[in-house]
């Protein structure tokens, strides 16, 4: 999927005098893409005072690649500027602001989370020690969606109690011909997509600074792990396979880039791995050492603690979660049932889940919330918990709040949420997590099912697709550090 990307050029005073235009000019078609040029004649600047006069340069185009991603160069005869920023949106009022990296060429900034086939305004401003000079506004018009994807459809039963945002994810399931990896705006609408030839995309997460995502293939059974880091405009597609070998499921990234992941073990249980920023990859500890239990192990996630600068990950077979030091250490083991696994760091706590689980969030040092399987429970038998009773009693998966007592070595089940009505059982993949405003994202992923539900269980907004979800993470802006 490439797009005909056009880039313009446009000089804006501060006398108010815009140079000239032209005719409006925009290619797309149903791959996307297209470039657009401002419609106005005459393009204003406003200069604060202490700033003098100040003039802008900008050239702007779509990504060849995603239709969607406006790409800005742009400068200033503003002094020393010490911060700028674009604000864009589809009127004038804007909504959406994307930092500006002052160490870039040109200053060069991505327009991020655009829909397709809109036309977007877009401002820049710069600031320095004596004030800020604003541009006038520009326009530019994105590209049609990829022909050939299967569109999720979105049903909103309360816009106003939704936390907005972004949904990164991808599909999983293997293709011959490769599976997108994609995100969506808060209406559900497409806004970034990316196929890596030949691999699925289990496995989609943003670098920390943003400027990336890493998509990974399940790689269950193993055969060949498939692990790109693709720039967000498309652009760059690095092939890390190699450093990944025996990699399955999903990746997490570290604060300082490092990427923490699993791969299969010679012993019948997956090592915990960390990759650094130079391609260097280390082995942590294997699973089963680390929660003494039986193998085989199924490993099926991992996330970072910055609490505490710790690594939890999810074993399926031994149906625990573990956290271990950055070095390998055992912190804790968490069995989620009685009488199967490795013994618990937390003796006597009963039964917070049963039946495996796969994604989780790590809230606090004392408190996550996970994806539940339940998939030994048989439908309508009834789920055992501790704490509050689950709101969909006698379901299948689940997803559940566990709160810890390190002093007292107890786990108990504070919240739970399972679709009301039907006996929902996911019984491979699946991930969950907790929203800023306390709603969570419970993502049912084979069943091809994601919910933002509030903490009273009410369903705020479904988002269904005719094949299957990988894992996925929700995210306030495309800008800047990922959530978890």
């Amino acid at each position: 999927m490439r797009h005909a990307g056009i880039a313009f050029l446009l000089v804006i005073s501060t006398s108010g005098a815009g140079f000239g235009c032209g005719s409006s000019s925009h290619a797309g078609g149903a791959d996307g893409g297209g470039g657009a040029r401002p419609d106005a004649a005459t393009i204003t600047t406003v200069t604060n005072v202490g700033t003098g006069a100040c003039t802008f340069s900008a050239s702007y185009s779509l990504s060849s690649k995603i239709g969607t991603v406006g790409i800005v160069n742009w400068s200033t005869t503003l002094p020393s500027p010490t911060a700028a920023q674009i604000d864009f949106g589809l009127d004038t009022s804007y909504g959406m602001r994307a930092p500006v990296d002052l160490t870039q060429a040109s200053y060069r900034t991505l327009l991020l989370g655009m829909k397709p086939a809109r036309t977007y305004h877009f401002q820049i401003s710069a600031m320095n020690d004596d004030g800020t000079c604003t541009s006038g506004d520009l326009t530019i018009a994105t590209g049609a969606m990829p022909n050939g994807f299967n569109y999720p459809t979105t049903t909103t039963n309360n816009a106003s109690g939704l936390y907005g945002g972004f949904l990164v994810t991808g599909q999983y399931g293997q293709s011959p011909s490769g599976a997108p990896a994609y995100i969506l705006d808060q209406d559900g609408e497409l806004v970034w997509w990316y196929t890596v030839p030949g691999s699925d995309a289990t496995g989609v997460t943003m670098s920390y600074d943003g400027n990336y995502v890493w998509i990974n293939s399940v790689n269950v059974p193993n055969s060949t792990a498939h692990v790109h880091r693709v720039s967000m405009d498309g652009l760059t597609d690095e092939d890390h396979s190699s450093e990944f070998t025996g990699l399955s499921h999903q990746l997490t990234v570290l604060p300082d880039e490092t990427v923490a992941f699993y791969a299969y073990g010679t012993n019948g249980c997956d090592d915990i791995k960390l990759r650094a920023p130079d391609g260097t990859v280390t082995t942590v500890v294997n699973a089963q050492v680390a929660h003494q239990g039986t193998s085989p192990c199924h490993v099926n996630a991992i996330f970072y603690s910055p609490m505490d600068d710790t690594l939890v990950f999810s074993d399926l077979d031994n149906n625990c979660l573990t956290k271990v030091t950055r070095t390998g250490t055992t912190v804790w083991v968490l069995n989620g049932g009685a009488g199967n696994g490795p013994v618990s760091s937390f003796n006597g706590g009963g039964v917070v889940w049963e039946g495996g689980q796969h994604g989780f969030h790590v809230l606090g040092l004392d408190d996550f919330v996970i994806f539940n399987n339940n998939s030994t429970v048989p439908a309508g038998s009834g789920v055992k918990w501790t704490g509050t009773p689950a709101i969909g009693t006698g379901m299948g998966s689940q997803a559940i709040e566990v709160k810890l007592d390190l002093s007292a070595w107890t786990a108990t089940a504070i919240w739970t949420y399972a679709p009301m009505g039907t006996a929902f059982e996911d019984n491979i993949l699946g991930d969950v997590q907790r929203l800023p405003n306390g709603n969570t994202m419970v993502d049912f992923a084979t069943k091809g099912l994601i919910e933002e539900v509030a903490a009273d269980g009410t369903v705020l907004q479904q988002i269904k697709t005719p094949v299957n979800f990988g894992y996925m993470q929700k995210r306030a802006t495309l800008y800047g550090p990922p959530p978890r």
